[in-house]
């Protein structure tokens, strides 16, 4: 992995915690995110802000997917892995330019913000779903 790569994963994993903590993105916070990730910081926070990210969580099994609406679609991310599905991972991420796309900088930090809608839907709806993926 390339410092730029790891660079990227420990400014937002301090963030997080740092906002886990307070429970608040204060304007340093924001001025550190958007010094290390600039216009992909902006546009997660205007998805925060637009109310994007959405927390499905599945009954009884507890299964949770995580979906960014951004510009072109709905997107699926993965936070344990950091993985999303839009093109901006694929050809940005996937090749190492970058650590993380803007879906999964606006669902790491609104996750731990607490800005994020939720859905709590039966496990047989989860089919429906993931279809759009």
């Amino acid at each position: 992995m390339s410092h730029a790569y790891e660079r990227e994963l420990r400014v937002i994993q301090n963030a997080c915690q740092d906002i886990a903590s307070s429970s608040k993105l204060t304007d340093s916070q924001k001025a550190k995110l958007e010094a290390e990730f600039g216009d992909r910081f902006k546009n997660a926070l205007e998805l925060i802000q637009k109310h994007r990210v959405r927390k499905y969580t599945f009954k009884p099994s507890g299964r949770v997917i995580w979906a960014v609406k951004g510009r072109k679609g709905v997107y699926q991310v993965i936070p344990e892995t950091n993985f999303c599905n839009c093109d901006d991972y694929y050809f940005r991420v996937m090749n190492g330019k970058r650590a993380l796309c803007y879906h999964i900088i606006a669902q790491k930090v609104s996750s731990v913000w607490g800005r994020y809608e939720t859905s709590e839907l039966r496990d047989r709806q989860y089919g429906k779903i993931t279809q759009q993926w």
